[in-house]
């Protein structure tokens, strides 16, 4: 196992110069596009299931006091 003691000489040496890390360059903007196809997803996805739970509570018409009765599922 090699000790690098410089780090400004190893990272400028030749076999190392450009990427620090695998994939640099190549993958940002792919995860990136991952990233916000999953953002989307997640908000169509929830929002769909919050309005079928609305419309579903909605559908059973509850009345003002209904909730003093200790109705579950207000």
């Amino acid at each position: 196992m090699a000790n690098v003691t410089n780090w400004i000489d190893h990272l400028s040496a030749e076999e190392v110069v450009g990427a620090v890390y695998p994939g640099a360059g190549s993958m940002e903007m792919t995860l990136v596009i991952i990233g916000i196809v999953l953002w989307l997803g997640w908000h169509v996805l929830t929002a769909k299931s919050e309005s079928d739970e609305l419309e579903r509570l909605s559908r059973k018409r509850h009345g003002a006091n209904d909730h003093k009765s200790n109705i579950t599922d207000w």
